[in-house]
């Protein structure tokens, strides 16, 4: 397949750059939520009614910093396969429809996958299920 006429060496470097910036920012929004989590989970909240009602709030916020995380894991997921398309020579172009995806689209949105058309499509087909 190989890189699409649209996207020369230098465009591949700037998505590489911002797709590495976005990979280290996740990176350590992760680590930071993991840490608080482990850090509120040893916390002993024995005691009285206050200690009760402050546990059931910590714990809906751990639960929450918890979804961000796993939300966050797979962005990072979608982050690592982008680069190794760049890797791969197969960064911008449509897996479905072996188009390449418009610029645009990756200045927007660095780690598409898909293009506009093709993701409208997977997306229907998702929620019709």
């Amino acid at each position: 397949m190989g890189v699409p006429p649209a996207i020369n060496k230098r465009d591949l470097k700037k998505f590489e750059k911002l797709l590495l910036a976005e990979r280290d920012h996740l990176s350590g929004s992760i680590r930071t939520i993991e840490a608080a989590s482990r850090e509120e989970s040893g916390r002993d909240n024995s005691g009285d009614f206050t200690s009760y009602a402050e546990s059931g709030t910590d714990n809906f916020e751990l639960e929450t910093a918890l979804n961000i995380a796993s939300g966050e894991s797979d962005w990072l997921v979608n982050v690592n396969e982008a680069l190794q398309r760049i890797h791969n020579g197969t960064y911008g172009v449509c897996p479905s429809c072996e188009k390449p995806i418009p610029r645009r689209r990756l200045e927007v949105f660095p780690s598409a996958k898909f293009c506009v058309l093709c993701q409208g499509e997977i997306e229907k087909r998702n929620n019709n299920y």
